[in-house]
């Protein structure tokens, strides 16, 4: 059956027949007892080597325990040793010989055709057709491609990120910040400054400002008091009153007027301290410059250099080579990266469409361009796998074979984020009914069917084929439970098994 391994003799089930059963378990006899045979020859040809070649346990000035074998650092065999080995494995092809010329004995005796099939029982696969459901599906290398927006530094800077990795964003949102470092490390340096020159003004200003505020409420109440001693003394035609009210009035205008200048000093050095530390904040702010979301939509800071070239507008006008050519190393924006004005800092990814182009051969083409919607799977994603899709556009079949076909669909899952070139898999439909082996059909007069097993006899069954995937198939015309030869290349038509 050609030079391959062949596959270790499988377990009879229940539709073999006893009379195959029989002469399996002659043959594992037969076996059985030659490799008994040959393991007790085995074993006397190392005893004969042992044995042989020392005398009184010793070699070469050597002491070698009793019963143990020679080891590579023990002195080399000598001829005697040699050539009881000779003389067991002359014994051993002398079995052999008999063992073949017994069973061309037993060929001769119960006839080639009984042997063959007992060989064939061995090798041929028997499964039992089954009720289920089977998925169509095609595997096939597939390209995110996105609604995107790419977000750019302003000003060249060092990056705050603002946000984590795929989190959603609200139009307007504070993505990251840029700033020059050495600029805003002398502009942080000036706000604490002026901060710290504020805090000692008013500790050591401080008490001298409170005591001219008391200072001028008691003016302002003595003043108060000598008035109305000038308005009494007038009514009463008082006329000394009235010069000791005006004489009291004039100095506490005087002691006002220099506590108002006083104080005024004090506060003019404060409000210049207060403004020289509004314009350190100020220039602090300046030096860092905030980086927005236009629109809604989930932040990523993994960018490929694809951002702008594979997108849903222009996917079309590709071809399968430039597809695939286009495969590009992502980049991660990090905390504390430096960048240029204009480099890329973050994309914002929109969640309302994303599309799938996947290449694949012509033929498979075929098949996807007659179902219009399907299910997306991704067996490398984390978290969800599966996404409903449409079909939303085909490309030319290539003269090289293959085409591309785009998928689109309303769900963003987490790994089409950041994920550029992934391994996709297309559920066209799922099938019900009677499910087989992919391997076990065949053709056999332009009809596609599977070899049956009927009373130890193969028989071709022709079966329509509905559908399926790499490995099992739904078939029509054969009821469940049938056993069904899995390995046809092996049987054909009227082949019995078991003799």
């Amino acid at each position: 059956m050609g030079g391959g391994n062949v596959a270790p003799p499988q377990e009879l089930g229940p539709h073999y027949p006893p009379d195959l059963r029989r002469a399996k378990e002659g043959l594992g006899q037969l076996t059985r007892s030659g490799d008994r045979r040959a393991r007790r020859t085995s074993r006397r040809s190392r005893s004969g080597g042992r044995s042989g070649g020392l005398r009184d346990g010793e070699r070469g000035g050597r002491t070698v325990r009793a019963g143990r074998p020679l080891s590579s650092r023990t002195a080399r065999r000598g001829p005697t040793s040699r050539r009881s080995a000779a003389r067991a494995a002359s014994r051993g092809r002398f079995r052999s010989f008999l063992l073949l010329a017994g069973l061309l004995l037993a060929l001769g005796a119960v006839g080639y055709p009984a042997v063959r099939s007992v060989v064939l029982a061995q090798l041929v696969g028997v499964a039992l057709a089954r009720e289920g459901r089977v998925e169509e599906t095609i595997s096939c290398q597939g390209f995110v491609i996105r609604h995107e927006t790419v977000l750019r530094s302003p000003v060249t800077g060092t990056v705050s990120l603002s946000l984590a990795e795929g989190e959603r964003a609200r139009a307007g949102a504070e993505v990251a910040q840029l700033a020059d470092a050495e600029e805003r490390r002398e502009a942080a340096a000036a706000v604490a400054r002026l901060e710290a020159e504020l805090a000692a003004y008013d500790a050591e200003r401080g008490p001298e400002k409170e005591a001219l505020e008391a200072e001028l409420a008691a003016i302002r109440a003595e003043g108060q008091a000598q008035a109305e001693n000038l308005r009494l003394a007038c009514l009463a035609a008082d006329f000394p009153g009235i010069d000791a009210s005006s004489r009291a009035l004039a100095v506490a205008g005087r002691r006002r007027r220099d506590a108002e200048d006083r104080l005024a000093v004090i506060r003019e050095g404060r409000e210049r301290l207060e403004q020289e530390l509004a314009a350190a904040e100020g220039a602090l702010e300046r030096s860092t410059f905030p980086v927005l979301a236009p629109g809604a939509g989930v932040v990523s800071y993994c960018l490929d250099g694809l951002e702008e070239i594979l997108t849903p507008d222009s996917i079309g006008r590709y071809t399968t080579r430039q597809v695939l050519a286009m495969v590009s190393r992502p980049v991660f924006t990090a905390e504390e990266t430096r960048l240029r004005a204009g480099e890329p800092v973050a994309r914002i990814v929109s969640d309302r469409e994303v599309l799938l182009a996947v290449v694949v051969t012509n033929s498979q083409a075929d098949r996807m361009v007659a179902v219009r919607d399907v299910t997306l799977r991704f067996p490398a994603f984390e978290g969800r796998r599966e996404a409903a899709a449409r079909l939303h556009h085909v490309g030319e079949r290539e003269r090289n074979g293959y085409c591309l076909i785009t998928y689109a669909t309303g769900e963003l899952l987490d790994g089409m984020v950041s994920g550029r070139q992934v391994e996709a898999v297309i559920v066209l439909k799922t099938l019900s009914g009677t499910v087989v082996s992919r391997k076990a059909v065949v053709q056999r007069g332009g009809m596609d069917g599977v070899f049956v097993l009927d009373r130890n006899v193969c028989r071709f069954q022709p079966v329509e084929v509905r559908g399926g995937n790499e490995d099992e198939v739904v078939v029509k015309g054969l009821p469940a439970g049938t056993p069904v030869i899995t390995t046809p290349w092996l049987v054909d038509e009227g082949l019995r098994l078991g003799g």
